[in-house]
């Protein structure tokens, strides 16, 4: 390339910047945003007194939209994001929905569900109000919304048009552009059920051939009754996918946190929703198919954006993180969207009665949920016979003590038989100890050696601390069953007013640290009943053992400040089981000294008319566990 012609063309693209710059007019109405979208500019206006968006017309589509380059769906996106919704403008109306199970209430700002009540549930035993599991005191910001994601376009900030009302029933439309628009239909049963059609329609002339996708999603947040596990879980998502035979797959819950890139999607999504320990909202795909998926999507925040608020939404007993679930699907203007939306109580008879889509999935017991199912099973039957839930939980009580007895017994008989062993062999300890205590290593040895040939297994005098973490699995389900199991919420017993929540005798004047203003009075019920229960126990002057009741003391102490602000049927389990423990200690130790074992054979023995065996030696009588060797 020569220098003139250099020259000449960097005189051309001086021209060109010269002319971009400041001779085209700049263009009207440009906002500062992505490029390639751009919201209407809504202005407000007054109609019948009340407040309403005015959203000024924008071009029609250009005819370039449908071409068919390469990049038809760019230009077609970039085209469409530069319309508004006609120049209909309308006031917000709120419209009431109701059946005999819920209480609704829509919004035309946005065409949203904004309240949802349940009829048959209270905030409190006394209060007479439906529950409110959606609305704006939860901060859930509305379900059902739609959102154009290919345009960037939020729905859920217009106002729209109520075509149509009744009892059970709402039409929402709003406009596009000249010629295209959205109609969103709610509709529920009009006697019964917890159930919301939602049905979807895009009209007009949309571009042929381009890919746009719109997002319909749930509510933020949903209620929660803080009690045991849902304390540390308030809210958490759930979905279930399909096999490729269509197949439901096992619901997945995970808990709601924050989302490093603000989604998450999943591909032949079933159903999906949020839920709490007793309620959820389910949005799923009712399309007339056989085996209806979609794209499932989950929108939440990012870390370290709005914490802050969040923490207080929680120290608020309202849930902190939001999460929006709901599904993706590409606009069809040929066909209409269907979707029904599930918004109740997570009760077995409720999900039983929706065994279409496997609602009963959404009931999660948690790892131990073997021992929930059975659980619950008894405790329904027995309501069902002795009419109180209360009375139920204690004959729940005696029924795992009769089960768990025969192990208690022969964990007793270890630990009293090792005690007498180690009462025995005790000189020859003192001996070991004596002439090798330069030697610790050889001492350790020898002790060992004399444990063997003794047959003295100390570990089994600690089968008291080994009976109580055999334990732990009971509680931990029986734990999440009154966390979880909403046929137990608000049943009262006695004094209490509800068996999933603490019994809360009274109020105090003052807030103690990490237990509240409230004074519950079965957890101190339950230390006192096993502090007694160790005092119960039968002395040594064997420092293992001494240690043992000890710790088993430190324990019981620690259980009771950590149970404090749990469940109060839960409370009644332990009380109930710790007053049969000490019932049935005396009944083992009684039958182990009529057999020669522990503190008490002597005196059996001598009241039946014998002499008593006494310590025995090795390889003789009941105090000599195993059968060892002779010593020499």
């Amino acid at each position: 390339m020569d220098k003139r012609t250099f020259q000449a063309l960097l005189v051309c693209f001086a021209i060109s910047i010269l002319y971009l710059n400041w001779i085209v007019p700049p263009p009207e109405n440009q906002q500062a945003s992505d490029p390639g979208v751009s919201d209407p500019v809504v202005s407000k206006t007054t109609v019948g007194g009340q407040d309403a968006e005015v959203l000024p017309t924008r071009p029609k589509l250009s005819s370039g939209a449908v071409d068919s380059g390469p990049n038809k769906t760019a230009q077609a996106v970039t085209e469409i994001s530069a319309l508004t919704a006609g120049s209909n403008t309308f006031p917000v109306r709120s419209v009431s929905l109701s059946n005999s199970d819920l209480d609704l209430k829509f919004s035309s700002q946005g065409a949203i569900l904004t309240e949802a009540l349940l009829r048959g549930y209270h905030e409190s035993v006394d209060d007479e109000f439906p529950l409110p599991v959606i609305s704006p005191k939860l901060k859930s910001q509305g379900a059902l919304g739609l959102r154009v994601s290919s345009l960037n376009l939020d729905l859920t900030q217009r106002n729209w048009e109520v075509l149509k009302q009744t009892d059970s029933s709402v039409s929402f439309r709003t406009q596009i552009s000249d010629d295209q628009f959205v109609i969103h239909h709610c509709s529920i049963h009009p006697k019964d059920g917890f159930e919301i059609s939602s049905r979807v329609s895009f009209g007009g002339t949309w571009p042929a051939g381009t890919e746009l996708y719109y997002e319909i999603l749930g509510a933020e947040r949903i209620r929660f009754d803080a009690s045991g596990r849902a304390a540390s879980y308030p809210n958490q998502w759930v979905h279930a996918q399909r096999n490729k035979d269509g197949s439901l797959m096992e619901a997945v819950h995970s808990g709601v946190e924050a989302l490093e890139s603000g989604e998450v999607t999943k591909t032949k999504v079933a159903w999906g929703g949020l839920e709490s320990n007793y309620f959820a909202q389910v949005i799923r795909v009712e399309d007339g198919l056989e085996f209806p998926t979609a794209n499932l999507i989950v929108k939440g925040a990012a870390p370290g954006v709005n914490e802050s608020l969040y923490d207080q939404y929680s120290d608020e007993g309202i849930q902190g993180w939001p999460m929006r679930v709901g599904f993706r699907r590409m606009i069809d203007p040929s066909s209409e969207h269907e979707y029904a939306f599930f918004v109740g109580p997570k009760d077995p008879e409720v999900l039983d009665a929706n065994q279409s889509w496997d609602a009963i999935q959404l009931i999660d017991y948690g790892f131990f949920g073997w021992l929930c199912r059975p659980f619950l099973w008894l405790l329904r039957i027995s309501e069902s016979v002795l009419g109180s839930w209360g009375l139920a939980i204690i004959f729940l009580t005696f029924c795992i003590r009769a089960v768990l007895h025969p192990v208690n017994k022969r964990n007793q008989r270890q630990m009293q038989v090792q005690q007498q062993g180690m009462a025995r062999i005790k000189p020859q300890m003192d001996e070991i100890r004596e002439r090798y205590k330069s030697d610790p290593t050889t001492q350790h040895r020898k002790t060992q050696e004399l444990f063997k040939q003794e047959g003295v297994n100390p570990a089994a005098m600690f089968g008291g601390c080994l009976f109580i973490f055999m334990q732990l699995p009971i509680w931990i389900a029986l734990i999440n069953t009154f966390s979880v199991a909403i046929e137990l919420r608000q049943t009262g017993f006695l004094w209490i007013d509800d068996l999933t929540q603490p019994d809360m005798l009274f109020q105090m004047p003052f807030a103690l640290p990490l237990l509240g203003q409230w004074f519950n009075l079965l957890p101190i019920v339950y230390v006192v009943v096993t502090l007694v229960n160790q005092r119960m126990m039968p002395k040594s002057d064997d420092p293992q053992v001494q240690a043992q009741q000890k710790m088993m003391t430190f324990m019981m102490m620690a259980f009771g400040f950590i149970f404090y602000s749990f469940a109060s049927g839960l409370l009644i389990y332990f009380i109930i089981s710790a007053l049969v423990g000490i019932v049935e200690q005396k009944m083992i130790r009684k039958e182990l000294a009529a057999a020669g074992i522990g503190p008490g054979a002597a005196s059996v023995v001598a009241s039946q008319g014998a002499s008593s065996p006494g310590p025995a030696g090795p390889g003789k009588g009941p105090g000599r566990p195993g059968r060892g060797k002779n010593r020499s």
